[in-house]
């Protein structure tokens, strides 16, 4: 064999060389299946949070610029700093919105993502310690386990949807804090006390990225404690509690109970506030969640590409624990996977870590809290359990056989590989989603009110029209659809219903108040001096004066007044538009935009004195450190708009 040769296999036979060899694989598989839908464009969310949003518009990477992008989020309490980051590096480095450049970051993520888990997984495989397996096993199976969930398709949503962005983000630091602390919790050597201290210090660096990538790395504690309980449970500091008296171990346990029932309580108080504008209550999400739950296994275990989709609103909403009569058997699926989890764990460790793995990583988005009933991206880490808990099941078996396994393994990646692809070229372009989407949730109101935009955008009328009516009458306690018909029928040039402007009024004054009906109010707000919109002006002030009664002097009505303003003037009534600019500002001092707007109305009416006036308004907001960006520029034009009138006055 020529020396050449034979070097090729030595290197074939190098653990690292295949371990590279692999992770090459991981990204070229999850390039290919994800590469026709590069150029598809922004969806929904990713309208409001990326592309609306100026602050993330750099063109000079600087203190001011960074700082401004990265405090421009609205999606989480956090701000979500990093994600919003990484949205403003795209911009400036592709000179724009380019679709392409932030997609395939987000595929670039998703690779990234399935490097670490292999090498989480091949740490959770080394825990169990379970004797037949080889190391050239241990990194295979790790290796499949990564395929399995990279190739995935409940994960195209924190792909190709552009600002799940923040999700994968956060999947990518929690798996990185969980690498860097099994690692630091794996030196034995007590005299090594720097590297204990150096990888948990990276641990906790991990932790912070993700947490101000996505709110639900919280859970990361959870994780931590769930890898104590299952691997190192014998190890110190757990050892010791074992060797204390009953007594003390029973005051332990009390205290721990009465620590989560306060903390359960403080939780629910907090979730309750966060379904006002919600069609459902507390208990019916937390009803409706385990069906929800139940569905995501389904999806996880055997994927079918007609039950995906990017809304799941036409998911019923559980009224009671036996309407639908699913809600009662999804919850008895529940607590039985986890009571088997449990006790399958000393002889079954990575089952046990990966169930629980999966119903932990839910504990924030699928339980109490008011958000949506269901998305797909929810998954994006927790589907790392179900996946292992599956792979284990080989393991834990008395010996590996390799074929079986191989040909298992390997029929599951071209199935979902299949399917992801598949889903990719639905995401190619807005059209093709909005015809596929509509095809797999006929029923889903809010994939009827995407197709009806979409329709109309590509000139398909009769769709757009029959589609939002559609929605408006499967949905009837979301106000958005009643709005979308109106909008559709003055852009049709259509005779615009009495009944249907009565039926916005009614929805407006009755109906909880929702995002969706905060964008299209936007949408007419941005349009509002366009021909094709002056039909609608007179009904637009009056439904957003109903509005404002409906929502008072709240901070939330803020945007509203200056909506308001805006069509004030536009209708020729300046003093109305003044009075409600400065009702803006005056609900949210962080919002300043008012306040420019009512000096350009004073500049126009060369009223240099109330100029001045706001401006005075605008330097001390400006100080007010809590706004997430300077208006430094902004303010030098308008001191030189009014010097400049000043100049012209005799």
């Amino acid at each position: 064999m020529p020396t050449s040769n034979k070097d090729y296999c030595k290197r074939l036979q190098n653990p690292r060389y295949k371990t590279v060899l692999l992770l090459l694989l991981l990204a070229l598989t999850v390039f290919f299946i994800y590469f026709q839908g590069l150029n598809g464009p922004f969806m929904f969310d990713d309208h409001g949070n990326i592309q609306e949003n100026s602050q993330l518009r750099i063109t000079k990477l600087n203190t001011e610029n960074i700082t401004s992008a990265a405090l421009s989020g609205h999606a989480g309490p956090l701000k979500r700093p990093i994600a919003m980051l990484s949205f403003a590096l795209n911009y400036y480095f592709a000179n724009g919105y380019q679709y392409f450049a932030f997609k395939i970051t987000n595929v670039i993520i998703q690779i990234v993502c399935s490097w670490f888990l292999f090498i989480f997984c091949k740490q959770l495989i080394s825990l169990t310690k379970i004797s037949h397996l080889k190391t050239n096993s241990v990194t295979f199976i790790a290796f499949s386990m990564a395929m399995l969930w990279a190739t995935h398709p409940i994960n195209l949503t924190s792909v190709l949807y552009v600002v799940q962005r923040m999700t994968s983000l956060s999947t990518l630091f929690t798996l990185a804090t969980l690498i860097f602390y099994i690692h630091g919790r794996n030196i034995t050597d007590q005299t090594k006390h720097f590297k204990h201290i150096f990888f948990y210090f990276l641990s906790f660096i991990s932790f912070l990225l993700a947490i101000f990538s996505k709110e639900n790395a919280l859970l990361i504690p959870a994780y931590i404690l769930l890898l104590e309980w299952v691997f190192y449970g014998h190890k110190l500091p757990w050892s010791k509690f074992s060797s204390l008296s009953i007594g003390i171990r029973n005051k332990c346990y009390f205290a721990l109970i009465i620590s989560f029932c306060a903390f359960l309580l403080f939780a629910i108080d907090y979730a309750s506030n966060g379904y006002n504008n919600r069609t459902f209550t507390l208990t019916e999400r937390v009803l409706t969640e385990a069906r929800v739950v139940c569905f995501y296994i389904s999806l996880i275990v055997l994927p079918r590409i007609n039950a995906f989709g990017l809304f799941h609103d036409d998911i019923p909403v559980s009224t009671s624990i036996v309407a639908p009569w699913t809600t009662l058997p999804s919850i008895a699926l529940i607590i039985g996977l986890i009571i088997i989890a449990i006790r399958l764990k000393p002889t079954k460790p990575l089952f046990t870590f990966g169930v629980l793995f999966f119903f932990t990583g839910h504990l924030l988005e699928s339980t109490i809290f008011g958000l949506e009933i269901a998305h797909e991206h929810r998954n994006h880490l927790a589907s790392i359990g179900i996946l292992i808990a599956l792979t284990s099941l080989f393991i834990h078996q008395q010996e590996l056989n390799k074929k079986y396994f191989s040909l298992v393994i390997s029929v599951c990646i071209v199935i979902f590989s299949a399917t992801t692809m598949l889903r990719t070229f639905e995401w190619k372009n807005d059209y093709t989603l909005a015809l596929y989407e509509s095809e797999h949730h006929p029923e889903s109101p809010a994939t009827l009110a995407l197709l009806s935009n979409t329709a109309y955008k590509y000139q398909n009328y009769n769709v757009a029209e029959t589609a939002i009516n559609k929605a408006r009458k499967i949905q009837p306690l979301e106000t958005s659809y009643a709005i979308n018909s109106v909008v559709i029928a003055t852009l049709l040039n259509k005779p615009i219903n009495d009944t249907l402007i009565e039926e916005v009024k009614t929805k407006i004054r009755a109906n909880p108040f929702s995002t969706s009906t905060q964008i299209s109010l936007a949408h007419i707000s941005k349009h509002f001096n366009n021909d094709a919109f002056k039909p609608l002006q007179a009904y637009f002030i009056e439904w957003l004066e109903i509005l404002l009664q409906k929502i008072g002097g709240t901070q939330q009505a803020s945007i509203y007044h200056y909506f308001l303003a805006k069509s004030y003037l536009a209708t020729g009534n300046t003093l109305g538009a003044i009075n409600s600019h400065q009702q803006a500002f005056n609900l949210d001092k962080n919002f300043i935009n008012p306040l420019f707007e009512m000096g350009n109305i004073f500049l126009a009416l060369k009223q240099t004195k109330n100029a001045n006036i706001v401006l005075s308004q605008i330097e001390t907001a400006n100080a007010n450190p809590d706004i997430n960006r300077r208006y430094d520029m902004h303010i030098q034009e308008l001191k030189d708009a009014i010097r400049k009138i000043d100049c012209q006055k005799p």
